[in-house]
């Protein structure tokens, strides 16, 4: 069932939708909805996406919300019946949407064609998408969005240590992450992992996250790409693929090579997708297993099997096991204290809810203290002489030797590894060597043009409430 039925979805979008709206594998005990997301190509010709203002939507991409129900049914032949609800959108408010379902499914049956009529009929009546705050009455109570202007600036949908007046308990970012960490930390196979997918995402390198359900998998990827905030990650986006997801947007089946972060619960697939980048001078994808253990999560790894931490040492896949290969070198330090913080409020489990605000603002200091030796360097490397005609900043002049002789003069606080200086300084160069050279740099210089261009024009002083640390960028 579509609604508005007159939506010219092509045949292979349609199909695309279905597939990627149900869990490829799912336990049959489960009684609670499951909330996940995914992303596919715009194929329906049909479909033209237009944003003549910011916030401006994606013409080429759908972004998929759904609500997964489980329900016994001794009439059925599998003894239960499953059904799905789906919101489709060009803008990329995960958090948002997600809130409209779980309104639309928490009182009655997930599929009721008068709920999805008065639905629509509601959000038809609402203003057009714009940065700052708009209150959107729906379903009987009103809810506040928040729309940052643009959508890698950190710390979204997080109080401060100071909540303001005006931040309403109801009020949801466009962009904040789906998931938390409060969560997310009990399924890692270590906690230094977080350091290890950090710099991976940072260098823009591809992450393969495999969990039991689609939700998990899905706030996973949600909230890794989070923890590199504010850099954009410049790879594809997949918070959930299924063994008949199209493949050539992350550059396997005749797609172009590109980095990618994709969530999966198929084993099958993960063989595939590893199967796909040997051999074609790609660098293996990391993969982060996400699984209940017995017993605490360790602060380290420990490589050997047989070790009882050893938690993803070996992935137990059919067919045969899969060697993670954790990295043999990394360039970020682990910070110590933080480490013992996380370490002490896991042993709480369920009991804590302060995991998800240590850990994003943890990392929103720790690329903010990253970029700041670049943001240093383009200030003062800025002349008239590489403005564009019509005087915004293009930082023609960047230099990657350059800004390392600058980095090795004035240094950066970000903690690196190395037993002594001169290891330190070579994994200091080596790490913003490697990120300027990746097209995360380029994302994130983009957003920096962007924004000071937008401010410039005075399009920025919105009455929306954006984190403090959005300056950061």
């Amino acid at each position: 069932m579509i609604y508005p039925p007159n939506v010219p979805f092509s045949t292979p979008d349609l199909t695309a939708i279905c597939f990627n709206s149900f869990p490829e594998q799912q336990n049959t005990e489960t009684v609670d909805d499951m909330t996940f997301n995914f992303t596919i190509s715009n194929n329906s010709p049909d479909i033209t996406l237009t944003s003549p203002q910011a916030p401006h939507g994606s013409a080429t991409v759908f972004y998929g919300s759904c609500v997964f129900r489980q329900e016994f049914d001794d009439t059925m032949k599998r003894s239960f019946n499953q059904r799905t609800l789906v919101l489709i959108s060009h803008h990329n408010f995960l958090a948002f949407h997600n809130r409209l379902l779980h309104q639309m499914t928490g009182n009655g049956v997930i599929s009721d064609p008068t709920a999805l009529e008065a639905a629509y009929s509601q959000m038809a009546a609402w203003p057009p998408p714009s940065v700052g705050r708009l209150e959107l009455p729906f379903f009987g109570s009103m809810i506040s969005l928040d729309i940052a202007p643009h959508h890698a600036f950190p710390l979204q949908g997080l109080p401060g240590s100071t909540p303001l007046i005006s931040d309403k308990p109801n009020s949801i970012y466009a962009y904040e992450p789906v998931g938390s960490w409060d969560t997310i930390m009990q399924f890692m196979p270590c906690i230094t992992d977080l350091w290890v997918l950090y710099e991976k995402l940072l260098l823009c390198e591809s992450v393969i996250v495999i969990a039991k359900s689609p939700q998990l998998a899905s706030e996973a990827v949600s909230s890794l790409l989070d923890l590199i905030r504010p850099v954009p990650f410049a790879g594809a986006y997949k918070p959930y693929m299924t063994m008949q997801a199209e493949f050539m947007s992350i550059g396997i089946d005749g797609g172009t090579p590109r980095p990618f972060i994709a969530g999966i619960t198929n084993p099958f697939l993960l063989k595939r997708i590893l199967g796909a980048t040997e051999g074609k001078d790609r660098m293996r994808p990391h993969i982060l297993y996400l699984q209940n253990f017995d017993g605490p999560v360790p602060t380290k790894r420990h490589h050997s099997l047989h070790h009882k931490s050893s938690r993803n040492a070996l992935l137990d896949l059919p067919g045969g096991g899969i060697d993670a290969q954790p990295p043999s070198k990394r360039f970020i330090k682990s910070e110590s204290s933080t480490l013992s913080q996380i370490e002490s409020l896991l042993k709480l489990g369920d009991q804590t809810h302060e995991l998800d605000p240590l850990i994003r603002r943890h990392f929103a200091e720790l690329t903010a203290q990253f970029l700041a030796p670049i943001n240093r360097y383009l200030a003062t490397s800025v002349s008239p002489n590489i403005t564009s005609p019509g005087g915004n900043y293009r930082y023609a002049s960047f230099s990657v030797n350059d800004f390392l002789h600058n980095l090795a003069k004035h240094g950066t606080s970000v903690k690196l590894r190395g037993q002594g200086p001169i290891q330190r300084h070579r994994a200091r160069d080596g790490l913003y060597e490697a990120f300027c050279n990746s097209p995360n740099f380029y994302s994130w210089l983009d957003m920096k043009l962007s924004l000071e261009k937008e401010a410039r024009a005075g399009l920025l002083s919105t009455g929306a409430s954006t984190p403090a640390t959005a300056a950061s960028v």
